[in-house]
C-alpha cells in the first residue's frame, strides 16, 4: 500500500509529459524528489513523532521536525546542484534556485518555503492516513477490552447467583421437602437462560422478565407465606432490550438481605416499566431489625459487578438511585435504550 501511495505521486508529477525525450528526464528527476519525500515522511512518522510528540515533548518535536525537514532539504539541494542540474540543465530553466550556489540555496527563505511545501504535503496526507488507522486500532482494542471485561464480570456474577440458588435447593433436600422437584425444574430454566441465552450483551425485556418470574417463584417455594409478601408489577409498552442479569442482582440482594435475616414478615415490591427509549426498574424491601443482620464486603460482589456493567454497557445512559432508611432499602434504576 505504501508503494502504491508513492508511485501514485510519481505518476501525478509526470502525468503531463508525453514527449519521449522529456518523459524519461521527468521520471528520473522526480524519482529523487519522491525519495526525499519518503525519507522526510518516514523519519517524521516513525521516529520523531513517536519519540517526541507521542511523549508530549512538544518543543522537542518542533525542533526535531524542523531540523529533520531542513536536513532532507539541504541534501536535496546539494544533490540538485552537484548532480541533477549539471546533467539536465534544461529541466531547471526558470527554477527559483537555478543560479544560486549551495550556501545561497540553503539560506534562501523563498526557496526553503517552496521546497518545504513540496516535501511536506504528501507527508501530511500520509500522516493523516496513519493517524486514522491508529485511531481505528485503538477503538478496536478498546472494544475488545470492554468485551473481555464484561465476560469477566459475568463469570463472577453467574457463579455468585448460582451458588445462592443451589443453597436454596440444598436446604429443601435436607428437609426432604416435596417442593424440591419443582425447585429443580425452575432452576433448570434459570440455568438454561444463564448458560445459553444471556451470552449476548443485550436480551429482550420479555426474556429478562421470564427469568425474574422464575427466580421469584423459586424463592417463594423456600419461604412460607407468613414470612414473605412479594409483589411484581409490570408496565411493558415497548419491547426494549436490556443487559441480562442486571435487574436480577438487585432482586437477589433483596431476598438475601431483606428476607433471610428477617424474624417478622418481610416485604419486597418490584416494579418494571419499559417505555419508549427507557427502562425503569424499582425494588424496595424491608430491612431486618435484628442486630445480626449486616452487609459484608463479600456479599456486595453482585452489586459492585452491576455498577461496573452499567458503566460499560450504559455509559452516561443510566442512573442508579439507592435510598436506605432504618426500615427500608430502595433501588431505582433508569436505563436509556
Amino acid at each position: 500500500m505504501h508503494c502504491v501511495y508513492w508511485i501514485s505521486f510519481l505518476l501525478l508529477y509526470i502525468s503531463g509529459k508525453s514527449e519521449e525525450d522529456t518523459y524519461f528526464v521527468f521520471t528520473f528527476i522526480y524519482m529523487w524528489k519522491i525519495l526525499a519525500e519518503v525519507t522526510a515522511a518516514y523519519g517524521l512518522i516513525y521516529w520523531i513523532i513517536p519519540q517526541t510528540l507521542n511523549k508530549k515533548k512538544y518543543l522537542l518535536f518542533i525542533v526535531g521536525a524542523t531540523g529533520w525537514l531542513y536536513l532532507v532539504f539541504a541534501l536535496l539541494m546539494t544533490f540538485k546542484y552537484y548532480y541533477l542540474q549539471p546533467r539536465f540543465p534544461a529541466f531547471f530553466d526558470g527554477w527559483l534556485g537555478q543560479k544560486m550556489t549551495v550556501p545561497e540555496r540553503l539560506t534562501s527563505f523563498k526557496l526553503i518555503f517552496r521546497e518545504f511545501s513540496f516535501i511536506t504535503y504528501p507527508i501530511i496526507i500520509l500522516g493523516f492516513i496513519s493517524f486514522n488507522r491508529k485511531q481505528q486500532r485503538l477503538l478496536k482494542l478498546e472494544e475488545e477490552k470492554k468485551s473481555m471485561e464484561l465476560k469477566f464480570l459475568k463469570n463472577q456474577l453467574n457463579p455468585h447467583f448460582l451458588f445462592n440458588t443451589l443453597n436454596n435447593l440444598y436446604t429443601l433436600t435436607l428437609k426432604k421437602d416435596d417442593k424440591a422437584p419443582e425447585v429443580i425444574a425452575k432452576l433448570s430454566e434459570i440455568l438454561d437462560f444463564v448458560l445459553y441465552r444471556c451470552t449476548e450483551d443485550y436480551v429482550s425485556i420479555e426474556k429478562e422478565i421470564a427469568l425474574i418470574e422464575n427466580y421469584i417463584a423459586l424463592e417463594k417455594l423456600r419461604y412460607d407465606q407468613n414470612r414473605l409478601n412479594i409483589s411484581f408489577t409490570k408496565d411493558i409498552s415497548e419491547n426494549n432490550t436490556i443487559s441480562p442479569l442486571i435487574i436480577l442482582t438487585f432482586i437477589e440482594n433483596a431476598f438475601k438481605h431483606g428476607v433471610v435475616n428477617e424474624t417478622e414478615k418481610a416485604k419486597i415490591q418490584l416494579n418494571l416499566e419499559s417505555k419508549k427509549n427507557q427502562i425503569v426498574f424499582c425494588i424496595e424491601n424491608t430491612k431486618p431489625q435484628n442486630e445480626s443482620a449486616f452487609l459484608t464486603d463479600k456479599s456486595q460482589i453482585g452489586l459492585e459487578n452491576v455498577r461496573k456493567q452499567l458503566d460499560l454497557l450504559y455509559p452516561k445512559k443510566h442512573q442508579l438511585e439507592i435510598e436506605e432508611t432504618q426500615n427500608n432499602f430502595k433501588v431505582k434504576l433508569y436505563l436509556n435504550t
